[in-house]
């Protein structure tokens, strides 16, 4: 075997792997992971290749010095995921990898190394479970579990399922037929949100008590996600349930990918290497030849789009999954129409009235935490600005502070006007806060609760929130996005909706698309027991055609409309984009830099490809620095690709003097 040189890829923005002299004493494999010496560092590495020679004189090479521990090596369709991630997001292989495993694998070991690796072989399932009934397929269900299951290969089902219409349980059905077929085969469940992992973690092991269900995401502790990688590379651990650092947990004998709630933008990350983790599961759903399903109430565009192209299994979930289960009745009050006090129309304070005095819960959504958005200066104006973002500070009366959510910068809140010295400011606008204290005035022998960023910094938090909701503690529920979704409340019988229109008429590409996705998420939290659902939304725009599709809670009728609109427009998915970002002192260079970029594209002359002229950022200036952006646009991915392989290697090599990074597949203009 020609090995003589161990081809290593580092944490390091290097293209391709270094050379290192191989040590035969080391028993390197392909996929181990080493100790190497870059620069003054020795550092963790990863084995990718050998090969008997080197464009490195060897009296330049260094030799590898020693192995960490001794974990078996990485599998071969991990590697390929990592560089395939690198090369369509734009990254560099090394900076993938090394970054995709827990810190305690990839920094150096200490002299505790080996002792802290035995302790987490020791993690085990020894939490005695009690039986949970299984509850009866649907015809619908059936269906999706029996033919679904057939799939041996790799295919791609999207499960469009109405919520409450029992799509976890779908997932559990097909987690069973996996685990039974072979006693090493493994499955990974990605969610979107970290509030959400805690407790399907918990209904999994619940739902599989002989296994040894772990999960993945960015509020663990490093031990427990050293421990939890360990698990489910070794094979201890046969369910992930994981957010969307998961995709790169090592489970060497996957069998199934299940992506639940598919469309959030949550699964795209948003720093370092910008890619899709649901993209990024198909694709190592394709490397492992192995089957995929991704769940929504209100699918992405683009996989709703492939779904009725063929290019997926489509299933569909038409009945909530209880008999007694309905789907809840909606209601828009006209604010332009009806007065409103203290944000709530008359209507809307009767309904609340009616659903406590029914002993039955009241679940209020509003998208804004803090107690007012903005605080300003009757007197001459002044507005409550962050110093270091072009956004306002919120005022927080708990804290009484303004704090800016971009940044946290933060500063009491002054007495007088710090512009003209008046005493009249006034908090405008409205959070949950306010809403709360308003609440808490309106219907004072009532139990309010209130769920956002704010009350749920501790761990735990949210789970005992909860817990309370469920055993009936609390007659108004009040929150923010963490109330919106994945949660079985069975006493919701109203659900109010405040301040929906600013997201209604923002200009992002998919805004109404999300908005429309969040309110039927919100609005699937009613009626799911025995007791009928209803929904107000208050708005000044009840004759948009969006209302109309979300009263019909048709969600396909819309997403038509909406994909037409789009191929008219050739926007996404009808094309391909990748943004350019670029930051810097002043907005005005940041413009001119960006506008040199655009003028080196254009040189290429590929007819195919589109470059806009460079805009500001929706946010302008964030910790004193500020963003402008340069849209790329083709006619689908692969131009893009062809493009982008060619023009960003130069680019990078260039000096700018400016900080900038680029993102394939933006979820946000």
């Amino acid at each position: 075997m020609d090995n003589r040189i161990v081809k290593v890829i580092v944490d390091a923005p290097l293209n391709g792997a270094l050379d290192y002299l191989n040590n035969p004493k080391l028993n390197l494999k392909k996929g181990g992971r080493c100790l190497v010496c870059l620069g003054r560092r020795t550092v963790i590495g990863i084995v990718v290749d050998f090969s008997q020679e080197s464009e490195v004189p060897s009296d330049k090479l260094k030799e590898v010095i020693g192995v960490p521990d001794d974990i078996a090596p990485l599998t071969k369709d991990w590697l390929e995921l990592c560089q395939f991630t690198a090369h369509y997001y734009l990254s560099y292989f090394g900076n993938v990898a090394i970054p995709a495993l827990p810190r305690f694998f990839r920094t150096s070991p200490n002299t505790a190394h080996e002792r802290s690796i035995k302790k987490m072989r020791e993690l085990s399932n020894n939490k005695k479970q009690k039986e949970v009934p299984i509850p009866q397929l649907t015809d619908e269900q059936k269906y999706v579990v029996e033919d679904f299951g057939k799939i041996q290969n790799f295919g791609v089902g999207l499960l469009f399922g109405i919520t409450g219409s029992g799509k976890t349980e779908v997932y559990m059905r097909l987690i069973d037929q996996v685990l039974s077929k072979d006693l090493k085969s493994q499955v990974l469940l990605m969610v979107p949100e970290i509030n959400l992992t805690p407790q399907l973690v918990k209904r999994v092991q619940e739902r599989f008590p002989k296994e040894l269900v772990t999960s993945w995401h960015s509020a663990m502790a490093e031990g427990k996600k050293a421990s939890a990688w360990l698990a489910t590379h070794e094979g201890r651990s046969r369910i992930m349930v994981g957010t969307r650092l998961s995709v790169f947990a090592s489970l060497p004998s996957l069998k199934l990918i299940i992506v639940d709630e598919e469309h959030e933008s949550s699964f795209k990350s948003i720093e370092n290497v910008r890619y899709s983790s649901r993209d990024l599961a198909i694709k190592r759903a394709q490397l492992c030849n192995i089957p995929i399903l991704l769940g929504s109430a209100t699918p992405s565009f683009e996989s709703l789009k492939k779904a009725l192209d063929g290019d997926y299994r489509l299933y569909r979930l038409t009945h909530r999954a209880k008999n007694l289960s309905q789907l809840p009745k909606w209601e828009f009050i006209d604010t332009s129409k009806e007065k409103v006090v203290d944000g709530l129309s008359q209507i809307t304070c009767d309904e609340i009235t009616k659903t406590i005095d029914a002993k039955h819960q009241v679940l209020v959504f509003l998208n804004r935490r803090g107690y007012a958005p903005v605080v300003t200066c009757n007197g001459c104006g002044w507005h409550s600005l962050c110093p270091h973002c072009s956004t306002f500070a919120v005022y927080h009366k708990t804290t009484g502070r303004l704090t800016c959510h971009h940044c946290g910068w933060s500063m009491p809140i002054p007495k007088s006007c710090p512009k003209c010295g008046s005493v009249e400011l006034v908090a405008v606008g409205r959070g949950t806060q306010r809403i709360e204290e308003e609440f808490d005035s309106r219907w004072p022998e009532a139990n309010i609760l209130r769920l956002d960023q704010d009350t749920t910094r501790t761990r735990g938090s949210v789970e005992k929130a909860l817990s309370r909701v469920h055993e009936g503690e609390v007659d108004i529920l009040l929150g923010t996005q963490i109330i919106a979704k994945g949660h079985d409340f069975q006493n919701i019988a109203l659900v109010v909706i405040l301040n929906a229109d600013g997201q209604l008429l923002s200009s992002d590409l998919r805004a109404r698309e999300r908005l429309f996705s969040l309110l039927m998420q919100v609005s699937g939290r009613a009626g799911r027991g025995s007791i009928p659902g209803k929904v107000i939304l208050q708005t000044r725009y009840p004759e948009d055609d969006f209302f109309k599709y979300l009263a019909d809670q048709d969600y396909e009728g819309f997403a038509l409309k909406e994909l037409r609109e789009r191929n008219e427009t050739c926007l996404p998915p009808y094309s391909a984009q990748a943004l350019i970002v670029a930051e810097g002192n002043s907005i005005q260079d940041v413009l001119v830099f960006l506008k040199r970029i655009k003028d080196f594209f254009i040189r290429f002359n590929i007819p195919e490809i589109q470059i806009y002229d460079p805009v500001p950022q929706a946010i302008v200036k964030i910790q004193d620095i500020s963003r402008g952006q340069l849209l790329v646009e083709a006619k689908n991915r692969k131009v893009l690709q062809y493009f982008l392989a060619r023009v960003i290697p130069i680019l990078r090599k260039k000096k700018t003097g400016f900080s900038w990074y680029i993102d394939v597949d933006p979820i946000s203009i």
